[in-house]
């Protein structure tokens, strides 16, 4: 009989029965309870050994395992902590890499996909030449003026966020912050969008949404109370009642609503108990009573900051406490020990098995959302920081800037100055218009990736005057006008940490003291991840424009000055003379031209 008759035949005689079991069961009296259908993921963790379970709740830094490792450990994740980048910084050596840590989960005996994750947190800032949005301060001053609109940005730079990550074959950003920041001392300011609690949920779940839409997973952090803590301090401590946390849940429970499915604890503690070992917000609130259904990842080897015990006690608490997923880093001796701990605290009853099966099954759950279980490997690498997406980034620019000073309507007269002199170390300098977590994890001065700087778009824009460019303000020459641009040095995390004041550098103050001379109207250009301590040096400036962290398009400035485009940001947080001083710019402030 031909083979082609032969597949007739089987389907006419498959539909036949399909239809007859179908009438069949119809006829019978339906049975009082159904059966739910087998969930496959929970037969995949009741097949899994513990070896292998304890594998997928480990995560390794790339740079501390090594051929072989993912395949006899089962390992679960990877992740590039700050810098951390393939030899040559392209999408190409980044999606190779990555699928080389794919292919090798693969090869388990489950084929279990690896998932690999990084700090994606105002673009795809690891990647070379990616396009670098303004870091989450200049999206809320964005918010601050219209809501709306910020919404709006903060979804595309998401949004084109992913599709850059996803160019480069990754596919989990540790972002957003939803943390509220209530002492702009903290050094994380600027990776949260405002002190107010609003802002940040809206932003927080157009972030979620966009990354998502794009393709990519993200990661609600750091939860709880990283800022509120006593004196603004990183990893600090949060004095906190029930209240005081209700306060601070709205951005977590919108992220929760929008789908996010991996959440960050805080270094930091609330009421003394680290957050990474506090169950009762962990476990109680957050996947209790909140209803968080996707998996907790822990903090850059957070577990060993824990008070109390050794190394594997400290794992006996995390774990516990609803940690799901550890980010084991500093040496590969960490990971390994984190394996071993976890394995023999399972086998003395301590770690119950259970929870081990709540981790595992989460993570697995993460995976099956994301795709990767269907679809584990890139098939070819994308582009990052094309013209599209930095003009995209260009305009986002310009909504953030916010006006606050403007004396005699300088900015409106600006595109008529024919003698134009740009100074100050922030005029010409991607490094600090992007800031921190930007190439490497501080960050840095000068060209550190590809972009336009504030000078370069002023250039640009002012065809018709003559620029001169001289960093300490000392040349020689008569101007119309001054633009000067000042600000903080690149810094992340604790090293941006603030105890008093934010002042201005001191060859920022020399600066202006030779611009005054030259008896012209000064326009400054604040580069900064909060609003600093300006006193009143403020007066001497004719205009005053918080335009933050912008990013690699420095040009959107230029482009708010030399055109008809109006200021519509409006400051996130409070602007006071000292830390604890008079206020100089309430929250909600700033000016049109």
């Amino acid at each position: 009989m031909p083979t082609l008759l032969r597949k007739k035949i089987f389907v006419l005689f498959t539909v036949f029965l399909f239809l007859f079991l179908q009438t069949t069961c119809k006829n019978k009296n339906p049975s009082p309870v159904t059966a739910e259908k087998p969930d496959i993921l929970e037969e995949l963790v009741a097949s899994m050994t513990l070896a292998e379970k304890i594998g997928q709740m480990t995560q390794a830094e790339r740079q501390d395992i090594t051929d072989g490792d993912i395949r006899k450990y089962a390992l679960g994740s990877i992740l590039s902590g700050g810098g951390s980048t393939p030899a040559y910084n392209t999408p190409g050596s980044w999606v190779a890499m990555i699928n080389g840590f794919v292919k090798e989960s693969l090869e388990t005996r489950l084929g279990i996909p690896v998932i690999y994750g990084l700090d994606a947190v105002h673009g795809n800032s690891n990647a070379a030449n990616a396009t670098i949005f303004p870091h989450n301060v200049g999206l809320g001053a964005i918010a601050a003026g219209n809501i709306e609109k910020g919404a709006a940005a903060s979804y595309t730079a998401g949004l084109i966020t992913a599709k850059e990550m996803l160019a480069c074959g990754v596919r989990w950003t540790f972002a957003p912050v939803l943390g509220i920041a209530e002492d702009v001392r903290w050094g994380r300011t600027y990776e949260s969008y405002s002190e107010n609690a609003d802002i940040v949920s809206v932003m927080g779940v157009n972030a979620i949404k966009g990354l998502q839409d794009g393709g990519a997973a993200a990661c609600m952090k750091h939860f709880l109370g990283e800022g509120q803590t006593v004196n603004g301090r990183n990893q600090g401590n949060a004095l906190l009642d029930r209240e005081g946390i209700e306060r601070i849940l709205p951005p977590y429970r919108a992220a929760i609503n929008a789908g996010a499915l991996s959440l960050m604890p805080s270094f930091s503690s609330v009421n003394g108990i680290k957050m990474h070992q506090n169950k009762e917000l962990l476990t109680d609130l957050l996947k209790g009573e909140m209803g968080f259904k996707g998996f907790i990842i822990s903090d850059w080897d957070a577990i060993s900051q824990l008070t109390g015990g050794n190394y594997k006690a400290k794992i006996a608490r995390a774990v516990n406490a609803g940690v799901d997923m550890v980010m084991a880093t500093n040496g590969r001796n960490m990971w390994m020990d984190f394996i071993k701990n976890l394995t023999a605290l399972v086998e003395e009853g301590i770690v119950p098995v259970s929870r081990i099966d709540d981790a595992v099954l989460r993570i697995l759950r993460f995976k099956q959302s994301i795709g990767l279980l269907d679809n584990p490997l890139t098939n070819n690498a994308g582009q990052i920081g094309t013209t599209e997406n930095r003009s995209i980034a260009r305009k986002i620019v310009t909504e953030s800037l916010v006006l606050l000073r403007n004396e005699k309507n300088v900015i409106a007269k600006l595109p008529s100055y024919k003698r134009i002199l740009v100074t100050g170390q922030g005029a010409n300098d991607i490094g600090m218009q992007c800031g921190g977590w930007t190439i490497t994890w501080q960050g840095n001065h000068g060209r550190t990736t590809a972009g336009t700087t504030i000078l370069e778009g002023i250039r640009e824009a002012a065809k018709d005057a003559s620029v001169t460019y001289a960093q300490d303000g000392k040349t020689n020459g008569i101007f119309d006008v001054v633009i000067a641009v000042i600000g903080e040095d690149p810094y992340a995390e604790t090293q941006g940490d603030r105890t008093d004041n934010i002042n201005l550098h001191m060859f920022d103050i020399d600066m202006l003291k030779e611009v005054y001379k030259y008896n012209c109207p000064v326009i400054v250009i604040m580069l900064s991840g909060r609003p600093m301590t300006i006193g009143d040096e403020y007066l001497n400036w004719d205009a005053f424009i918080a335009a933050w962290l912008p990013g690699t398009e420095g040009g959107g400035i230029a482009d708010m000055l030399f055109t008809d485009l109006n200021f519509t940001g409006r400051t996130p947080y409070t602007w006071r003379k000292t830390i604890k001083g008079e206020i100089l710019y309430p929250f909600g402030y700033g000016l049109t031209k």
